[in-house]
């Protein structure tokens, strides 16, 4: 029985240290950031390095989506991102399909996390949608 009470609580502890050491703190907005890896998509790294986000004043949001600028909104603390609908006055180009992989990806994040200089965008599931780079 103290065996497995030693267990559980090496266990517990190993589980708390791991969670508090996820996320460095950060303030999104201090910095402009690009793309580095995309979800759902196999476009090459010059491509992905063109797609921007920059967080501006009173929540709003924007950068190049791969057609265009687009803009939006955010709300954010040092765990949970949401993204409102984002749009862009381009209707098509080239690149259309990697803009909405893009857009949809960043609408359908609810977290994120800041570690080794790489800004980690995730959905609800913990499933990497967008990982960027501060430019």
């Amino acid at each position: 029985m103290k065996s497995f009470l030693l267990i559980l609580s090496i266990s517990t502890l190993s589980v708390l240290l791991v969670m508090s050491c996820g996320s460095e703190p950060i303030e999104l907005s201090d910095y402009d950031w690009r793309v580095t890896q995309l979800a759902g998509t196999s476009a090459s790294k010059a491509k992905l390095e063109n797609l921007t986000l920059e967080f501006k004043e009173d929540q709003a949001i924007g950068g190049f989506a791969g057609c265009g600028e687009f803009r939006g909104g955010a709300t954010y603390n040092q765990q949970q991102i949401k993204f409102s609908t984002l749009y862009t006055d381009q209707t098509s180009c080239e690149d259309a399909a990697l803009e909405r992989v893009y857009l949809k990806n960043l609408e359908n994040s609810s977290q994120y996390v800041y570690n080794a200089n790489k800004l980690i965008i995730q959905d609800e599931s913990g499933n990497i949608l967008v990982e960027m780079e501060k430019i």
